[in-house]
């Protein structure tokens, strides 16, 4: 069986157990979502909290090096018969995910296979009936790549495992010519990487501000944030947004929601959000398309707007912004980050 070099866990590292959420409360239904929620716990434990934040802006800008360095763009058929179209990649993501859960792996592991696949796909013209062993092989290598030897099993278990209709022989040619293809590099980075480094951030920020409440909401959303970044995965449309934009939409999303719903929150997750985006050089115009993508794929999310109490942040570049604004005349994150937002005139 292949080896891969593994990501290695030092002590700092695992130096902050995360206490505020009780692991046995989650529920314990079959569903996929609920059997990812007991391997997120320990991959957002890996981040540690003792660290500076200068470490993670200088982490978060290698991510974005790496990133611009492997990035490869997704284009995916729509029309030809003969080679595997969108609707098909979609079908396979959904069952990586299933797959990747009944085998408790990280999230980390699924996200990693399914951008193996979005980038095999994209690299040469793939037969829709090699698709499922292409799936597995790209899972077979992201778990090998990700997860500890003894929670693989061998190569004919693990074609059983995942109730595919290959043998192990064409898993193992299937897993030498993705290989090959991608000259043996396949620590790629993924939407979960810059989610974790966003996470840690935001966490570091609400520790200097001494605002306990927030860095539990924050620690509760991560684990909520995991399973909504898998689910837009499984959409071929926003697996075509770099890494670093995906993450940082959802992320944008989710507190922007949280905010408008929560009033007590003092956080200016607004500001937050500008730092990240400015830290990981996204484009608002990228940015935003890719939430008002998440916002029509995923029924969880809808516009919600901002109060005139979350524009302190540019109250500086707004001076004139009149308190007496009707709800119908505030403006959105969009309408902040593109410049939209003008004065009232009396």
């Amino acid at each position: 069986m292949l080896k891969y070099k593994k990501k290695t866990k030092s002590a700092s590292d695992i130096s902050r157990t995360i206490t505020k959420i009780n692991i046995s409360q989650l529920d314990s239904k079959n569903s996929a979502d609920q059997k990812q929620q007991q391997v997120i716990i320990s991959g957002f434990i890996e981040i540690s909290l003792y660290k500076s934040p200068h470490h993670y802006n200088g982490r978060c800008q290698r991510l974005c090096s790496k990133e611009d360095r492997t990035w490869k763009e997704r284009v995916f058929n729509q029309t030809k018969l003969d080679e595997v179209n969108s609707s098909q990649r979609n079908h396979a993501s959904v069952w990586l995910r299933k797959i990747a859960a009944s085998m408790n792996f990280g999230i980390d592991t699924y996200a990693l296979s399914v951008d193996l696949l979005d980038r095999f796909l994209a690299t040469l013209k793939v037969r829709p009936k090699f698709l499922e062993c292409l799936a597995v092989g790209c899972l077979y290598i992201a778990a090998k790549c990700k997860e500890e030897d003894d929670t693989i099993s061998i190569t004919p278990e693990f074609v059983i495992d995942c109730n595919a209709t290959c043998s192990a022989n064409e898993l193992l040619r299937m897993e030498r010519l993705v290989l090959e293809k991608f000259d043996w590099f396949i620590d790629f980075v993924t939407a979960i990487d810059f989610l974790q480094i966003y996470s840690a951030l935001l966490l570091l920020k609400v520790e200097n501000q001494a605002e306990e409440n927030n860095e539990k909401a924050i620690v509760e959303k991560y684990i909520d944030l995991e399973i909504k970044l898998a689910s837009c995965l499984q959409h071929h449309r926003l697996a075509s947004f770099k890494p670093r934009i995906l993450a940082l939409a959802l992320v944008s999303l989710e507190f922007e929601k949280q905010q408008a719903q929560e009033s007590e929150m003092n956080t200016d997750w607004l500001a937050s959000i500008t730092f990240l985006q400015e830290l990981a050089n996204v484009e608002s115009d990228a940015l935003l398309s890719c939430r008002d993508l998440i916002v029509r794929l995923l029924p969880s999310y809808k516009v919600v707007r901002l109060e005139l109490s979350d524009l302190t942040f540019i109250s500086h570049a707004y001076k004139p912004l009149k308190p007496l604004m009707n709800l119908s005349d505030r403006p959105t994150y969009a309408d902040v980050v593109c410049g939209r937002t003008f004065p009232i005139v009396q």
